[in-house]
């Protein structure tokens, strides 16, 4: 039997009606899928980077008088250093897109200013063996913070696949924005159960994160930082219960 046009204008309103519910949730789920993507290239580009610069032997020279300046050969360590971060930690396929910055520049955020004049293609400072040492450290340091919060991402697509089913099984009961008087005090009770748990979370901490500070990070670019909160939001204001 076909379906009337009035059918299909409910059936069309309803699967809009749902996927405008859960749209947050499902976009906070490819952010996160993306940010899962970027952080495993750059702890694997840093790794690289990491098992070469062990590889680059320090500078043997006398250190400089003060007031001199003593420019490193283009094909001794600097040559070394900058093929290898450019090879490695600029080399991941999303380093144009998301950071787009220069070498020295990209290392003075990584792993701090002090670390990028030793970048420079025209430096005099001496890659010492403390120097190496010291550099080793802050690849070391910034592959864990890598590795920590893509643990975060981890924790957070768990959470956000549960909300999403969670959620998707509460509107699938619903053949319109009323909800049955049989009903609304179970819709009631689940919507304010979801509430509550998820409020109780942003109040934790998420794998050595503050669960604000990582969602402001996380959905910097939506216009909400709360994609659960959201959705529900949504659904409280949109349904008659």
């Amino acid at each position: 039997m076909s379906t009337t046009p009035a059918q299909d204008g409910t059936q069309w309103f309803l699967h809009t009606w749902r996927d405008h519910i859960l749209e947050p949730i499902e976009t906070a789920l490819t952010v996160l899928d993306v940010e899962h993507t970027e952080l495993a290239a750059e702890q694997d580009g840093l790794e690289d980077f990491l098992q070469r610069l062990r590889a680059v032997d320090p500078a043997q020279q006398p250190s400089a008088p003060v007031g001199a300046r003593s420019r490193q050969s283009e094909s001794g360590p600097v040559k070394a250093l900058r093929d290898a971060y450019a090879d490695t930690v600029l080399a991941v396929d999303h380093y144009e897109s998301v950071y787009d910055e220069s070498l020295v520049e990209n290392v003075a955020i990584e792993f701090g200013p002090d670390y990028a004049a030793l970048f420079h293609p025209e430096t005099n400072v001496g890659f010492s063996p403390p120097l190496k040492r010291s550099l080793v450290a802050a690849a070391e340091q910034a592959i864990d913070e890598r590795i920590s919060l893509d643990r975060a991402v981890k924790i957070e697509q768990e959470s956000m696949q549960e909300y999403h089913s969670s959620l998707q099984e509460i509107i699938e009961t619903l053949d319109s924005t009323v909800v049955p008087e049989w009903y609304r005090e179970t819709f009631r009770n689940d919507v304010t159960a979801l509430l509550q748990e998820r409020q109780e979370q942003l109040h934790a901490s998420v794998h050595r994160f503050e669960t604000h500070e990582f969602c402001t990070y996380m959905y910097e670019e939506q216009f909400w930082t709360y994609p659960v909160l959201t959705s529900l939001a949504r659904l409280q204001e949109s349904v008659d219960s």
